[in-house]
């Protein structure tokens, strides 16, 4: 996304890490390995300015769920909306405010990647009281119209990435880091991969746990000197420029997932090990070239993986829950909204929460427990 202008800057450029790869790969088989039983919960259906909002991102944390700038929070009655976010400068159908959200806690991430000429924003909120109000609103220390800051969106406790991978006129993409401090909201570092080039597009999609965050196929790790990139991961057998390998990205502990759709449609789960991070598992539903892999999620132990054009070329749409057990990573269920019709695309947003998963479509959102 951005060269860094503070002392956070994260310089990687000069460094030449390896595209890690498993000495394992582990194909998780396509059947159900185990009874499921997740279960549809109710059907979500916002509204903005008064107006029926459909699907759009979707996030999860506990039993409050954000589907784009609507937030849902489980009740003694169910699923209830129960504020529309909107940032404090934001213009309505103008600067795609809701394009990326996240969730952490109490408090709220949400992008508005088209704000100002396509510079972009992203805007904290938190809960008081339970009430969901304005915290701060974030840019990148140099980002400039054009780069779409906000594009992707992600928080875990006080930290939050926000990226732009449309940095720089050659688009070579940069995503930033944010930490809450005593007198706000603060930028702690810019990052950048290793070897990103003009054209990259950096930053497509962002994920963070704890003190590791994903950026597309690069894992950043914060240590005592700064955020530094300790890995590039590559699937065992994706090609590069032709899968999409890195598009769709998620991370939990030390387990991380990647998505390749752009191929016959694959998950790659990696993990942290005393050596590196290293491949743990190949993920594959059913049929190939359905976009599997275009949407991840992952809570502990459990995945969920989209799959939005899933149907030939009806683009009815699924999502598919994967669970390690003894034996490795196998399939446990097969989601799909009761709703869900021809070129709804179920699946193109995913997120997960303990046994809590969320679900989008084209027309809305679906909560699955499992």
């Amino acid at each position: 996304m951005r060269t860094s202008r503070i002392a956070g800057l994260i310089a990687v450029g000069a460094i030449s890490l390896p595209l890690l790869a498993s000495t394992v790969s582990a194909a998780t088989t396509t059947s159900e390995t185990a009874p499921s039983m997740w279960k549809q919960v109710a059907e979500l259906e916002g509204s903005v300015n008064g107006v029926y909002f459909f699907g759009g991102p979707v996030a999860i944390s506990g039993t409050t769920a954000v589907v784009g700038p609507c937030v849902f929070t489980k009740t003694a009655n169910g699923w209830k909306q129960v504020a529309e976010l909107n940032g404090s400068d934001t213009v309505a159908d103008e600067d795609a405010f809701g394009d990326s959200v996240a969730i952490s806690g109490t408090t709220i991430v949400v992008g508005a990647p088209d704000y100002a000429n396509n510079a972009g924003r992203a805007y904290v909120f938190m809960n008081k009281a339970g009430v969901w109000k304005q915290a701060a609103e974030l840019k990148g220390s140099d980002t400039v119209a054009g780069d779409y800051f906000g594009y992707s969106v992600a928080i875990s406790g006080t930290t939050v990435v926000a990226t732009a991978y449309g940095y720089d006129s050659a688009h070579t993409g940069a995503a930033y880091v944010f930490t809450k401090t005593a007198t706000g909201w603060k930028q702690a570092a810019e990052l950048k991969g290793s070897d990103t080039a003009a054209g990259d597009d950096f930053g497509g999609s962002v994920a963070i746990s704890g003190t590791t965050a994903v950026v597309g196929p690069c894992v950043f790790t914060k240590t005592a000197n700064g955020w530094k990139q300790v890995a590039e991961l590559n699937g065992s057998d994706t090609v590069a420029d032709e899968d999409a390998f890195g598009d769709s990205v998620a991370i939990s502990g030390t387990t991380a997932v990647v998505g390749a759709y752009g191929g016959d449609g694959v998950a790659y789960v990696f993990t942290k090990t005393a050596t590196g991070w290293k491949q743990a598992a190949e993920l594959v539903g059913p049929m190939a070239f359905d976009d599997f892999g275009g949407s991840v999620a992952i809570s502990g132990t459990t995945v969920v993986v989209g799959a939005d054009e899933q149907g030939s070329e009806e683009f009815v749409g699924r999502a598919y829950v994967f669970t390690k057990m003894a034996t490795g990573w196998g399939q446990v269920a097969e989601l799909k909204g009761s709703g869900t019709m021809t070129e709804h695309n179920f699946g193109s947003e995913v997120a997960i929460s303990g046994t809590t998963a969320v679900v989008a479509e084209a027309s809305r959102a679906y909560v699955f427990e499992g």
